[in-house]
């Protein structure tokens, strides 16, 4: 693949069936049991991260050489059309559940509305509340994910047009720093599995990858350095690499205590995956499929939609209550018919508005000069978990 090949492309539909993936397997770590370990569902939300760091930064650096700027506001509003609606949706059926039941206060909402209402999802597990789930807590990646879209487009537009030595110092600096914060914010380095997980800074140290690779990409001297990993034949060797590490990680995670090395060399993987699912190949046909684009279109909601799709599954048939295969499928199926309402009813129609909304802007601005082109946003989220 040439570097004009990939400037030119509007949407990279491989990566919908890595988010797709990224989806599932979350779903079945949590309630496939333990024989589905080997699958590495938990790291499923840093595949997402990575994504949302590259998709991000990959929209605001075509916005830059196309217009000459970043206009922070035209970013903001994608992101709350996009994120917003499906969040509060989903969040305002969960609070409707529990007040119908009778569980609002048993499942501490008044405690744990402060933390998602606020984007603050990833302290919660470490708030001192009654414990009770109430079927949101996943929505820590969230957290994590709004506090780096307040600050990375900002720095974008501090480092000034071009530049792109100055770009890629500002992502290595700031991952190192985020690295050496680590014990700092995990209450260790990472060798046991604690609450304060949920806010360390390897969390942003693995969306910067995604942005790191970007830049990286974005730039023609960049991809140069890339692009014999474009080739079809390194592509495999780079998807059998990944697909190695990927199916060991929980076992070298349990047995080497090298869990922050671990996750270092997950997010480097995931950045050579991106590489090949952005170029031609068996593996970018592979998930550029109906079925994956389908899944894939629809895993934010699917992600957020997991906790009380299982409850609800669990109160219908008590008998899925026990982890394995049949219960995951289940939840994976009922939450995927969920999640196509609500992309076919609140999430398309609100990301529509927010692009006339944009558009409004722009005309209004300048009536006199002809709009720029709006490129279409690759669709992302992750955030998964």
């Amino acid at each position: 693949m040439s570097h004009d090949e990939y400037l030119g492309m509007r949407r990279f539909p491989g990566l919908d069936g890595l988010r797709a993936i990224a989806a599932t397997i979350v779903v079945f770590f949590h309630f496939a049991g333990p024989k589905w370990s080997w699958l590495s569902g938990w790291v499923g939300v840093y595949v997402f991260f990575v994504l949302s760091g590259f998709l991000i930064t990959t929209l605001l650096l075509r916005e830059q050489d196309r217009t000459g700027r970043i206009s922070l506001a035209d970013f903001y509003l994608r992101r709350v059309f996009r994120i917003l609606p499906p969040y509060l949706v989903i969040l305002g059926g969960i609070i409707a559940f529990v007040l119908l039941r009778g569980e609002f206060l048993a499942r501490d909402f008044p405690h744990a509305l402060k933390y998602y209402l606020t984007f603050l999802n990833e302290f919660f597990p470490a708030s001192g509340g009654n414990g009770s789930d109430n079927f949101f807590s996943g929505s820590w990646t969230l957290g994590i994910e709004e506090k780096f879209y307040l600050v990375w487009p900002f720095l974008l537009v501090a480092i000034g047009i071009g530049a792109a030595r100055r770009k890629v110092a500002l992502v290595l600096g700031a991952m190192i720093v985020l690295l050496a914060l680590v014990p700092l914010t995990t209450d260790g380095w990472l060798l046991d599995f604690t609450p304060s997980v949920y806010r360390s800074s390897i969390h942003y140290f693995i969306l910067l990858s995604g942005c790191l690779l970007a830049i990286v990409l974005h730039h023609r001297r960049g991809f140069a350095l890339l692009r014999p990993l474009t080739h079809p034949v390194a592509g495999l060797v780079i998807v059998a690499g990944f697909l190695v590490l990927h199916t060991n990680l929980d076992s070298l995670w349990n047995e080497t205590r090298q869990n922050l090395l671990l996750l270092v060399a997950y997010a480097a993987a995931t950045m050579l995956l991106l590489v090949v699912l952005l170029s031609p190949g068996p593996a970018r046909w592979l998930l550029a499929t109906r079925p994956m684009r389908f899944v894939g279109e629809r895993s934010y909601s699917l992600y957020l939609l997991q906790g009380p799709v299982h409850f609800a599954v669990i109160q219908a048939v008590p008998s899925l209550a026990q982890n394995r295969l049949v219960s995951a499928v289940t939840v994976f199926v009922v939450a995927l018919a969920i999640a196509d309402l609500i992309h076919r009813w609140v999430e398309q129609p609100l990301i529509a508005t927010g692009k006339r909304l944009i558009s409004w802007r722009h005309t209004r601005g300048n009536a006199k000069a002809a709009q720029p082109a709006v490129v279409e946003e690759p669709r992302i989220e992750a955030t998964v978990g």
